[in-house]
C-alpha cells in the first residue's frame, strides 16, 4: 500500500510511504551517500543521466536541481530511504502531466531485494493522484534485465527502441521503451 503525505514543514514537499521504504526529497545532508552509491560504475552504466565517476558537486547539482523542481507536479525526485538508510533514487519527470517518465536506481548492496519495484511501485501510486496524468514511460538498456524484470513486473508495456546518450558511458546506448497506461 502506497501512502503519500504533504509535509507540514515546508510547502511543496511530498512523502511516499511503500510498505519497507520511505520517499522524499533530497536534501545537503544527502550529498556524501549519493556520491558513494552513485559512484559505482555497476550502478551509474545503467543509468542516462548520471555522470562517472560521480562526485560531490554532482550530488549537490542533483539536489539544488531537484530542490528548483519541488513545486512541480511533473518533475520530481525522491531519495529511497530504507530504515534510516539511503539506498536509491526515483523520479518522474515532464514538461506535462499527459506522460511522464519513471526513472529509477538503487545501490548495487540492495539489489535483488525488491526494493526498485516497490519505490517504482510507489511513484506509480503518487503519479495516479496527479491530475491529467494519464501515462508513465520508462527506458533502459537493452542489456539491463533486471530492469526489464521490475518494469514488467509493474505491468509496463513494450512500445519500441531508441538510442539514448548515457553520461557514464559518455556514448548513445540501445534502450528498450516501455508504457504504463494509468487508471483514474
Amino acid at each position: 500500500m502506497t501512502k503519500i503525505s504533504q509535509n507540514g514543514l515546508e510547502a511543496g514537499l511530498l512523502e511516499v510511504q511503500t510498505e519497507r521504504l520511505r520517499l522524499r526529497a533530497p536534501n545537503e545532508g544527502d550529498a556524501a551517500d549519493l556520491t558513494r552509491l552513485l559512484d559505482d560504475w555497476n550502478v551509474a552504466k545503467w543509468l542516462a543521466r548520471v555522470p562517472h565517476p560521480y562526485q560531490l558537486a554532482d550530488a549537490y547539482a542533483f539536489i539544488e536541481y531537484s530542490r528548483a523542481k519541488e513545486s512541480s507536479e511533473y518533475d520530481r525526485n525522491f531519495i529511497v530511504v530504507l530504515g534510516s538508510e539511503l539506498i536509491g533514487g526515483v523520479g518522474l519527470t515532464g514538461e506535462t502531466a499527459g506522460v511522464l517518465e519513471l526513472g529509477y536506481w538503487i545501490a548495487r548492496e540492495h539489489w535483488g531485494c525488491g526494493y526498485a519495484t516497490e519505490a517504482a511501485a510507489g511513484l506509480i501510486g503518487y503519479a495516479e493522484t496527479t491530475p491529467g496524468c494519464a501515462r508513465l514511460e520508462a527506458n533502459y538498456q537493452k542489456d539491463n534485465l533486471a530492469s526489464a524484470r521490475v518494469l514488467r513486473k509493474l505491468g509496463f508495456r513494450v512500445c519500441g527502441e531508441k538510442s539514448i546518450f548515457s553520461l557514464a558511458r559518455n556514448r548513445d546506448v540501445s534502450s528498450t521503451c516501455v508504457f504504463l497506461d494509468l487508471k483514474h
